[in-house]
């Protein structure tokens, strides 16, 4: 097989040639803005994607970061310090959040894990970033047998919907169902550093209780939690997304954690070069955003369009 040709990274837009790529609707989110003093142009968002105007800030500088890294770095390996740098600047906002937050503790502990029976969206950086977390922190041993429960998961619940893949029965291959606890929590996705709740017995019914399982599918229930983690790991991730897509011509669609990890666990080489040459090797992945859920926008903080 030959190798896919390394893409260069899109330049800024000029006036006369502009190498952006618009969406579905001939859209396009970012714009760029010379510096009058001749300096690096910088980015600024045509309209708001978010009806706050901190999340708007926060996708901005997570596009321009995005953009800066790929600039310097158009690799498997600077894609995977992308995933990491976002990350932790989405860990140290949070932890900031919920430490301004009111008087209700948030229930979320180690060993609590309630919320890893579900379908999770990541983005190649999450995944590869993911990926290289753990090629470091396990023996081979352990490696191989990590590997063979990411493909086991990935067997049942390959085309499930995001209501099919709530349930105890399918736990995240990440889980220690021993303890609870992330095997990989300092890499886990954003997804998993935004949620939170207030009432961990809650979580269990909605989790554990057919019934309740079922209203919260249908949107009749929930849980109690603070909006503003959820909505910080959505605009970060919205930044990301649209550098990749719109400076880069990368493939952005979100995709389901188990099924991305069995990708590049398979053949993480091919699959990162073709991701970089434009090509789409994670199509098989796709799912993680297709979802009937009525409260996803409005956990979101995404403008209604």
């Amino acid at each position: 097989m030959v190798a896919a040709k390394r893409r260069e990274p899109r330049p800024f837009a000029r006036a006369d040639a502009d190498p952006r790529r618009r969406d579905e609707e001939g859209r396009l989110h970012l714009v760029v803005q010379p510096d009058p003093r001749g300096g690096a142009p910088s980015l600024a968002l045509a309209d708001p994607v978010f009806d706050d105007a901190w999340q708007n800030d926060l996708a901005l500088a997570a596009a321009s970061a995005a953009h800066a890294a790929l600039a310097a770095a158009h690799s498997r390996e600077g894609v995977a310090a992308l995933g990491r740098t976002i990350m932790d600047a989405t860990s140290k906002l949070i932890d900031g959040l919920l430490s301004k937050a009111g008087d209700r503790p948030v229930a979320c502990q180690s060993g609590c894990a309630h919320c890893c029976y579900q379908a999770v969206g990541v983005s190649v950086p999450e995944a590869l970033a993911l990926e290289a977390h753990v090629r470091t922190t396990r023996t081979p041993e352990e490696l191989e047998a990590l590997v063979a429960r990411v493909r086991a998961t990935d067997d049942r619940t390959r085309g499930l919907s995001s209501a099919e893949r709530l349930s105890p029965e399918l736990p995240c291959p990440f889980l220690d169902e021993g303890t609870g606890r992330c095997g990989v929590y300092e890499a886990r996705p954003l997804a998993c550093r935004g949620t939170n709740s207030l009432d961990a017995e809650a979580c269990a019914e909605l989790l554990r209780e057919p019934a309740a399982r079922a209203a919260f599918v249908a949107g009749e229930r929930t849980f109690p939690c603070y909006l503003e983690p959820l909505r910080a790991f959505h605009a970060l991730s919205a930044g990301l997304q649209l550098a990749l897509d719109e400076l880069h011509g990368l493939e952005t669609k979100p995709l389901e954690l188990t099924a991305a990890m069995r990708i590049l666990f398979d053949d993480p080489a091919r699959a990162t070069e073709e991701w970089l040459a434009g090509r789409d090797p994670f199509q098989a992945a796709r799912g993680a955003d297709s979802t009937d859920n009525p409260r996803i926008a409005a956990l979101s903080g995404r403008r209604r369009t």
